[in-house]
């Protein structure tokens, strides 16, 4: 976010006054009453605004960068010369991107509103981890082949040599056919891709995505191809899902489309006719009326698609894909907006507004994923022309360039090293406090850059080759946690005066990487194996105890007792029921243990565990500290601490046993 602020009066102007307003409006309704005042001055001479011209307004305008052109601005100023002017705005208008504004009005947002008063720019956000990054995937649905042939017939067959001179001749109309409208949707809901794009979870997409195309006609030729292909059973492409990729969706993927129709007379009746119907095939896969309004219409697909509120969240009543020309692409906010799909160029603060739909910060949620279907080298460099313009910092594009899979490959391979390296440096010096330190970072770098690997498309091209050095992360991972564990003993222990805060500084303490695991078995695919159990199936009963092998410590003993009781069993059972019994016994004995040590009511802590997010406060903490039943002299003999801490330590045991209550839940 940049401030720009044009400054023309005294600052003891800003604050004699004390009679201050506020008022919210439009410009569409200030340049609306100034009109009205300006015929009305010509008319009668009089003037309603005489009286605020000589007032100290002050303007502060949203989305500075398009709300008010410098012609319009200038208009305002000359009825209430005595204003001073404030711009807001994420994506400021530069001389690389700067209007095509008439005379002598200004083209930048610097000319407009003044010099720039602070920044806040998008590598900022990201250092304080306020948004996520960027995985940027680039493919061209046509081969070198087939755009060499199309360059040829479009320029009298001459073809450049370089990519981008080739792509500079291909033309919107290119991609205005059938094929190219076929391979798009088939990329977007190939099995392996889209199982991860909309985070599928126990079956069922969790997140959803936005695809934005150059026209209202590509729009429209887009979702009457995706509703042919669903009705012919053809929608779905690619290698099926694997086994504990369970798709039990069947609705999957809601779809709307979305536009502002064309006010052009000449084309109502059709624009009309083919709204009309697009709004019956929308009530018809939630089981609604059928919308007669447009902006009714769209007013439920943004609820929907942002999922805020409840009734949008449950029973399959959301929206997964969104077919768009322009609309929710700047200012809508859903985090749970995974991906956004380009079917169309873009650059500069169109690009960075729409990429900044995918990048809120959700549970579960690594990046925001875009993924480009026409142009791949025109797109990689307006992508890096973008993030170098809006950085407000030099040499920052290597920082902020969304990386490609080849990138993020090496960078594996290097932070595999790293690793390696690491837990060799640490086996040679077993108690060194760094040592032990860098090699927990060294893995958390590790198994952070292989989940981004993995959400690439071209990873499942080579799924198999890195299986091997995937299936070493179970063992890594026992390795860490037990060394997470000692840091903590060490910490708490420590009297010599270490430098904590520095050796743990790249280290994170929370279960958020069991929540994210890696090779993560879904609880539906374990019901199966459970239910499996009880047949003569040695294989299956061989690949469950496989399966579990990949479980935290605890976990899986409660699994290996189960499976045990479920084959003793001569009658068949509800195998579901008996792992969920088992999950909910392991949770409220964790929750009865606190109660017991530190006094706690039980339904207080069943309710703060309900609502707790490992990024967020502890909910009740302070009620519940009010009603701990642990004198001074217990709480110091039970925790070793002191008592003025109590607070601080109550917290840390109350998010380390919610954590633990998290892993468990993930099971059911």
């Amino acid at each position: 976010m940049c401030l720009f602020f044009q400054y023309q009066l005294s600052r003891s102007l800003l604050s004699k006054k004390n009679n201050n307003t506020i008022m919210v409006t439009t410009i569409q309704k200030l340049s609306a009453a100034i009109r009205a005042a300006q015929k009305e001055s010509e008319a009668e001479g009089t003037n309603r605004f005489e009286k605020l011209r000589k007032e100290h307004i002050v303007f502060i305008v949203d989305e500075a960068h398009r709300a008010v052109s410098d012609e319009e601005m200038q208009h305002i100023k000359k009825e209430l010369p005595q204003s001073t002017w404030f711009g807001l705005t994420g994506t400021p208008i530069f001389e690389q991107n700067q209007k095509q504004e008439n005379g002598a009005y200004g083209r930048t947002t610097e000319q407009q509103y003044g010099p720039l008063l602070h920044a806040y720019t998008t590598k900022n956000a990201m250092d304080d981890e306020a948004v996520l990054g960027f995985s940027v995937e680039y493919h061209s649905l046509l081969t070198d082949g087939e755009q060499e042939e199309l360059i040829s017939r479009i320029n009298d067959d001459v073809v450049p040599e370089e990519k981008l001179a080739q792509e500079a001749l291909m033309t919107s109309e290119v991609y205005e056919n059938d094929q190219h409208i076929t391979a798009l949707l088939h990329k977007i809901f190939d099995y392996q891709s889209f199982y991860k794009k909309f985070k599928f979870e126990k079956g069922m997409p969790t997140m959803s995505a936005i695809l934005t195309t150059h026209s209202i006609k590509q729009a429209k030729a887009i979702y009457a191809k995706l509703q042919e292909l669903r009705a012919e059973d053809k929608l779905f492409s690619g290698r099926p899902l694997k086994d504990h990729q369970p798709m039990l969706d069947t609705a999957f993927p809601r779809v709307a489309i979305t536009f502002s129709s064309n006010p052009n007379q000449l084309d109502k009746n059709e624009t009309d006719e083919v709204l009309a119907q697009i709004m019956a095939d929308y009530a018809l896969q939630f089981n609604s009326t059928p919308y007669q309004d447009e902006k009714l219409y769209n007013q439920n697909i943004n609820k929907r698609l942002a999922r805020k509120e409840k009734q949008y969240q449950k029973d399959g009543q959301w929206l997964d894909f969104v077919i768009v020309v322009d609309r929710l692409l700047t200012g809508f906010d859903s985090p749970t907006i995974q991906t956004l799909y380009v079917d169309r160029e873009m650059n500069y603060q169109k690009l960075l507004q729409a990429f900044s739909r995918t990048n809120r910060i959700y549970p579960g949620k690594e990046s925001g994923t875009i993924v480009t279907f026409r142009k791949p080298e025109t797109m990689k460099a307006h992508v890096e022309e973008t993030f170098v313009l809006f950085s407000n910092e030099k040499n920052t594009s290597s920082v902020l360039k969304p990386r490609e899979y080849s990138v993020v490959r090496e960078d594996f391979f290097t932070d595999r090293d790293n690793y390696q390296q690491a837990a060799q440096a640490r086996a040679e010096n077993p108690h060194d406090v760094k040592a032990i330190a860098a090699q927990v970072a060294a893995f958390q770098k590790l198994e952070k850059n292989a989940k981004a690997l993995k959400s690439y498309d071209a990873y499942e091209e080579e799924e198999e080759a890195f299986k091997p050095m995937l299936e070493e992360f179970t063992q890594y991972r026992g390795e860490v946690e037990n060394l997470k564990a000692s840091l903590k003993e060490l910490v708490d222990e420590d009297d010599a005066g270490i430098d904590w805060e520095d050796i743990l500084s790249d280290i994170r303490f929370s279960s958020d990487l069991s929540a994210n695991r890696l090779d993560q078995v879904d609880g539906y695919f374990i019901n199966q194996l459970l239910k499996r159990l009880q047949s003569d199936d040695s294989e299956s009963k061989a690949q469950f105890y496989r399966e579990i092998e990949k479980k935290a410590p605890a976990i899986k003993a409660m699994y290996e007792g189960l499976g045990q009781q479920i084959e003793a069993e001569e009658n068949e059972v509800d195998v579901v029921e008996l792992k969920n019994e088992a999950i909910q016994a392991q949770i409220t004995a964790l929750l009865l243990d606190l109660s017991d040590t530190y006094g706690f009511k039980l339904d207080n802590l069943r309710m703060a565990e309900r609502e707790y997010h490992a990024d967020k406060p502890i909910p009740y903490l302070n009620q519940m500290m009010d009603e701990m039943n642990l004198d001074k002299a217990r709480f110091e003999a039970l925790t070793g601490e002191k008592y003025r801490r109590r607070t601080t330590v109550i917290n840390e045991k109350l998010k380390s046993i919610f954590e633990i209550i998290q892993t468990w839940k993930e099971e059911l």
